[in-house]
């Protein structure tokens, strides 16, 4: 009886174990020196074709991990840019897929009540199909119909994952 009840002992605390190493899992992010990467790559891009542009890589958890501003950009393209990344982080998606949304009721309520901003310039970054951080930029003009908030953000992307 005594070893029935130590076996019975060892197994729940096994199971237990088992338990607590299957209720968490680790959700990778973009590094500090990728997020540095693609804002420099963007920042270089903005100069040399004279673009005012502001560029944010936000971490998995939304936090800011790299900022920088060209000269000439607004406080406004600053607020977008952060706007854009955080759109593009919590629905995975590009910022500006989400003004399909806006066509319908609930598509406006929850974008405005989320605080979304369905303008281009805001790309999540993925690794494997998840979700790992995001990138916004702002501030620039539309040029030849596209924008280069988008253009430039994308352009530190691959500059990083394209390599």
């Amino acid at each position: 009886m005594k070893h029935f009840a130590l076996a019975v002992l060892s197994l729940s605390a096994l199971v237990c174990a088992g338990a607590q190493a299957q209720v968490t899992t680790q959700r990778e992010s973009i590094a500090y020196e990728g997020a540095k990467q693609i804002v420099e790559t963007c920042e270089a891009m903005a100069k040399e074709r004279n673009w005012p542009i502001a560029i944010w890589v936000l971490d998995i958890t939304g936090q800011p991990l790299y900022f920088a501003a060209t000269n000439g950009v607004t406080q406004i393209g600053i607020e977008t840019a952060q706007m854009k990344a955080r759109t593009a982080l919590l629905t995975g998606a590009p910022s500006e897929a989400r003004a399909s949304s806006m066509e319908n009721p609930i598509g406006q309520l929850s974008t405005n009540k989320l605080g979304l901003f369905p303008i281009a310039g805001g790309i999540p970054l993925l690794k494997d199909g998840k979700v790992i951080g995001a990138v916004g930029a702002g501030g620039g003009r539309p040029e030849n119909g596209k924008s280069v908030d988008q253009i430039c953000a994308q352009a530190g992307i691959d500059a990083v994952f394209k390599q």
